[in-house]
């Protein structure tokens, strides 16, 4: 797998949120891209206004900021997420020995509990010509060695369990390298079909919620359920109900019953 842009990486110890900080960050005139890692976010942003607990080293929370030309990768969006969970789950598997699974749309689940949130944001700023300028940030936050959670979460969120300093620092290399380098990738190389194909087939195979019943807000709040069947090459969801009705979900949260 081969790249063409250098990823730059940058270790920080406290910040409010990784995404929120490489969002001043491109709007101060960041071209290039980035990783940047938190020991500790203070307001960790998790998707549709939750927040995500970032308790000081004891998860790993990092974003990833690529500045794009095309604003044609925002069609991308739900998989460059299908892509980061991918990519977790397979290093979680590969390096902690963790029987992850991947809750559309991009959430990771063990043992029933969350234990990885990801959030894909697009971020504008005005060029000298009078243009605008586009920026995709990707930030993760993973609970490696969380014990305690606070009361609002307490009964969703896990983590991975205990770990000595060495191996959670190589952990948490691991995954900052796996899931930088497919990242980067995938934003120098959006066509490369084999790479997608790639992805979506391991996103299937890890997900959690095919063959069971799921529950989703349509526009204006109803609720309505069905069975997931199969995950589209784009990432998307197909939901059946009990009457046939075919459903297919890009975006939006979904609930299912936990064994």
């Amino acid at each position: 797998m081969s790249q063409t842009a250098v990823l730059k990486r940058e270790h920080i110890l406290k910040t409010d949120s990784t995404n929120e900080e490489l969002k001043r960050r491109f709007l101060a005139g960041e071209s290039e891209p980035l990783l940047l890692r938190a020991d500790e976010q203070t307001a960790g942003k998790g998707r549709n206004g939750h927040s995500f607990y970032s308790p000081q080293n004891t998860g790993v929370y990092f974003s990833l900021l690529y500045p794009c030309e095309d604003e044609k990768i925002l069609e991308d969006t739900i998989f460059v997420t299908t892509l980061s969970a991918v990519s977790v789950c397979r290093t979680l598997r590969k390096s902690a020995g963790a029987d992850t699974e991947i809750k559309w749309i991009n959430d990771i689940y063990l043992k029933s509990k969350k234990v990885c949130g990801i959030l894909a944001e697009a971020v504008y700023r005005e060029n000298p010509a009078g243009g605008r300028e586009l920026g995709i940030i990707v930030g993760i936050g993973i609970n490696l060695s969380t014990a305690e959670f606070p009361e609002d979460v307490r009964q969703v969120a896990g983590s991975l369990g205990a770990f000595s300093e060495e191996e959670l620092e190589k952990l948490k290399e691991a995954i900052l390298s796996a899931v930088g380098a497919e990242l980067l990738y995938f934003f120098e190389h959006p066509k490369d079909a084999d790479f997608r194909e790639k992805i979506i087939s391991e996103y299937r195979e890890m997900s959690m919620v095919i063959g069971k019943k799921v529950s989703f807000y349509k526009d204006g709040g109803a609720v309505e359920s069905g069975v997931a069947k199969t995950i589209l090459d784009d990432g998307s969801l197909v939901v059946e109900n009990s009457e046939g009705k075919i459903t297919v979900l890009s975006s939006g949260e979904i609930h299912l019953k936990m064994d």
